[in-house]
């Protein structure tokens, strides 16, 4: 199959009246998402990397299943066309073999505030095994983590508080549910989820789970860790709100899309999303409910630390570059908090830094800047696992059922923790 690319050379002006000293600087490649390279102003902050350094930089950009396919073939090519990888949830420990381990780099030249700086658990992603002794191989770029949008208005005309737990998210949605105009039929329901029997269906259930300190896998990727009673608590809560009608009709089929697109007519009071998404829901032209909604970290046990799902990009060295210190040089660059607040507060780029989120300047321009600051110090992702995606198609079957009504939580995830186990050994 072909895939369209896009390959850009970005140089500062002056590097082409510099004269003869301009043949001698260097050039390191970047291969990317498309999206990342645009938050960089489509090579606007690469201009400016290259007029502090000297060192120009040649994106590549491919979607997000084509780059799932063409980095691996490039390591196992023993290719050193691209000096620095972007990855994403297709980054497992068979990779380890083609990058390079971050630990020497770090000791030569730290990143701005050291590692401790980026959200632990968003550096937790980049590590093996999953802990934080874990060896790294990436920083963190562009990774946020879902949090609670809920209708200011409807929650103070309700007297229903922000929810922080499972439990009190239930009952704010059972007041919630109403019946606005008297027809016998609900007009805006309690919440909206993403009940869709895919990837994003499971991402959606871990923002109940997660932070209930559910996890999928053990962090050596060897066993499910899923089959919990607090994974059972957060899949039975998932079919109460639908039995009970606190949720959308068809949820069970929504995406992001559709979960969005509810909370943007107004036909739904809460919902836990990817923080990106209030831009959307902010748009006077598109939505409904431009000003009206609230912002919070999602619903948690405060027993536990870790609680919310983040998920996001990170930057790696090729381990056959041939100028890897000039890419480290562009890593620690690009993932900078000045670098990372001008993505953020011009073109909408998630954060790894939670010290970015209190920023005055993000502040004033992101209104999910206070449950950023509060969520991202407590972020954890997804497993790393070359059978994750396995995983991930086996767990969400299972929880579809679930939700339907048609097996009970505890069954469901039994049934899952079967059905892994031997893809796992």
């Amino acid at each position: 199959m072909k895939y369209l690319t896009r390959r850009v050379l970005v140089a500062a002006a002056f590097v082409l009246a510099a004269g003869p000293a301009a043949a001698q600087q260097k050039t390191i490649t970047w291969i990317t998402h498309p999206v990342i390279y645009d938050v960089t102003g489509k090579g606007e902050l690469l201009k400016k990397f290259t007029e502090e350094t000297g060192i120009k930089v040649e994106v590549t950009t491919f979607p997000t299943d084509a780059l799932a396919q063409r980095i691996p073939a490039e390591f196992i090519a023993g290719s050193d066309a691209y000096d620095v990888v972007t990855m994403a949830n297709f980054w497992s420990e068979r990779l380890t073999r083609y990058v390079e381990p971050l630990e020497p780099y770090l000791a030569k030249k730290p990143v701005s505030g050291g590692i401790e700086a980026f959200s632990e658990g968003f550096v937790r992603q980049f590590r093996i095994p999953l802990t934080p002794e874990g060896k790294l191989y990436a920083i963190p770029l562009r990774m946020s983590v879902d949090i609670l949008f809920y209708r200011k208005d409807i929650l103070e005309q309700a007297g229903v508080a922000v929810p922080k737990t499972l439990d009190e998210y239930y009952a704010a949605a059972k007041k919630l549910t109403k019946d606005t105009d008297g027809d016998g039929k609900t007009d805006i329901y309690g919440a909206v989820y993403q009940g869709i029997q895919s990837n994003q269906g499971l991402y959606d259930w871990y923002d109940w789970a997660a932070p209930l300190g559910v996890d999928i896998l053990t962090s050596d990727g060897k066993k499910a860790a899923f089959n919990t009673p607090q994974a059972v608590k957060a899949t039975e809560m998932r079919r109460r709100f639908v039995a009970e009608g606190l949720v959308n009709p068809g949820v069970l089929s929504y995406s992001f899309d559709d979960a969005i697109s509810a909370m943007a007519q107004g036909k739904a009071a809460m919902s836990i999303m990817f923080d990106a998404y209030w831009s959307q829901l902010e748009n006077k032209e598109k939505s409904q409910v431009a000003g009206k909604i609230g912002y919070a970290a999602a619903p948690r046990d405060p027993s536990v630390s870790d609680a919310y799902f983040g998920r996001g990009w990170g930057l790696f060295i090729n381990g056959k570059s041939k100028n890897k210190d000039a890419a480290w040089e562009f890593i620690s660059w690009l993932t900078a908090p000045e670098q990372q607040l001008w993505m953020a507060v011009n073109h909408g780029n998630p954060i790894s830094r939670p010290a970015v989120a209190a920023h005055p300047d993000f502040v004033a321009k992101v209104p999910v800047a206070p449950a950023l600051t509060e969520a991202l110090p407590r972020a954890r992702t997804m497993p790393v696992s070359a059978e994750f995606v396995r995983v991930q198609d086996i767990l969400v079957k299972h929880i579809s059922a679930a939700q339907a009504g048609t097996v009970s939580a505890r069954d469901a995830l039994a049934a899952a923790e079967r059905e892994v186990a031997p893809i796992l050994k």
